[in-house]
């Protein structure tokens, strides 16, 4: 009876045995785990904030400065609080208060302000909305809430609402045309008004 009591006794033997062995390593690894668990803890509580702007991407710049000249050597430059490439459209780059200068060979310059921009490296139109404002050098001003600039060109245009003032009045459109780097501009209206170039006393426009 008592050899029949240790053969059973072996089998149990060797797999508590077995389950110690396996104890040693599985606690250990138990704890680690926990362990891991506790000090990630705190990031899986607090997860970064999604970006309003989900088109927005990771390349960000502040203040970039983009100078350059066309074939006539007339140059033109594009400046803004911040830049930012998108995502979904890699030839597209996001702007905080763009600002584009053209400057034509008689020197008679055209500025264009706006709050938001979307410029296209490959065309070279600048997508400009939120209180956008073309100035002149000879004094014309106006505001829009939408345009599109060509800074290759010297060329810009809008279908929105314009207001504005210059030299020859109160301004009070539909849209406008704008060419020749500000040299012309075209007021879109029941009845068109067209805003030349300014003349310099030797009878030469500017």
């Amino acid at each position: 009876m008592r050899a029949h009591r240790r053969r059973d006794t072996r089998p149990v033997s060797r797999v508590y045995s077995r389950f110690v062995s396996a104890m040693k390593f599985a606690l250990p690894a138990a704890a680690l785990a926990m362990v891991a668990l506790l000090a990630a803890w705190p990031s899986l509580n607090s997860l970064p904030t999604p970006r309003i702007a989900a088109d927005k991407g990771q390349s960000e710049m502040l203040k970039p400065r983009y100078f350059s000249a066309d074939e006539r050597n007339q140059p033109f430059s594009l400046v803004a609080l911040q830049a930012d490439k998108s995502t979904d459209q890699p030839d597209i780059i996001l702007l905080d208060q763009p600002e584009a200068e053209m400057t034509e060979s008689a020197g008679t310059w055209v500025t264009i302000r706006s709050d938001k921009g979307w410029y296209n490296q490959v065309t070279g139109i600048l997508l400009m909305r939120g209180n956008v404002r073309v100035m002149r050098d000879d004094g014309n001003e106006f505001t829009t809430e939408e345009a599109e600039t060509d800074i290759r060109k010297g060329n810009a245009w809008g279908e929105a609402a314009v207001t504005g003032q210059g030299p020859q009045g109160e301004i009070n459109a539909k849209g406008f045309r704008m060419t020749d780097r500000g040299k012309t501009v075209v007021f879109l209206n029941q009845s068109k008004a067209e805003v030349q170039a300014a003349e310099t006393p030797g009878g030469k426009k500017r």
